[in-house]
């Protein structure tokens, strides 16, 4: 009978003892986000490297100037050394659900932008997407303005 109830003793001590780490919570430390940073462009595939240039232009119309203005990088899909042919293909990609600027470069030509960014790397990204969804404009590039 004594050592039944040591036994029984030692049996509630331990119940006890496991029921209490059981009960008390483990403080965990606060969770701190981590900031957003902006990934890097994906490397051009060789042999589709993006053709980039440096050149001062003016906006045609007063409207794309406003809109586009504090912007740096062009995603150019077209140029034309004829007006008329810049406005031809700007209905084109109108058709298509761009959105077409047309930039008169300081060396004469109508360039057509269908996208201006503040950043160079949300432009490349662009210029990919239109050179996948878009083959025909395979040879889509970057017109970084010239200040």
């Amino acid at each position: 009978m004594k050592y039944t109830l040591i036994v029984l003793l030692a049996f509630g001590m331990l119940m006890t003892a496991c029921k209490s780490q059981e009960m008390v919570p483990a403080e965990q430390p606060p969770v701190e986000e981590e900031p957003i940073v902006e990934a890097e462009p994906e490397p051009e595939p060789p042999g589709e490297e993006i053709r980039v240039v440096e050149e001062r232009f003016t906006f045609e119309t007063e409207e794309d100037e406003v809109t586009h203005d504090e912007n740096m990088f062009f995603v150019i899909v077209g140029s034309f050394i004829q007006k008329d042919n810049a406005d031809r293909f700007m209905e084109t990609l109108r058709d298509q659900g761009f959105d077409p600027v047309i930039l008169m470069s300081e060396t004469g030509f109508h360039r057509v932008s269908v996208g201006s960014y503040e950043q160079e790397v949300p432009a490349r990204t662009r210029i990919q997407q239109v050179r996948t969804n878009y083959p025909d404009y395979h040879d889509t590039w970057l017109l970084i303005r010239k200040l």
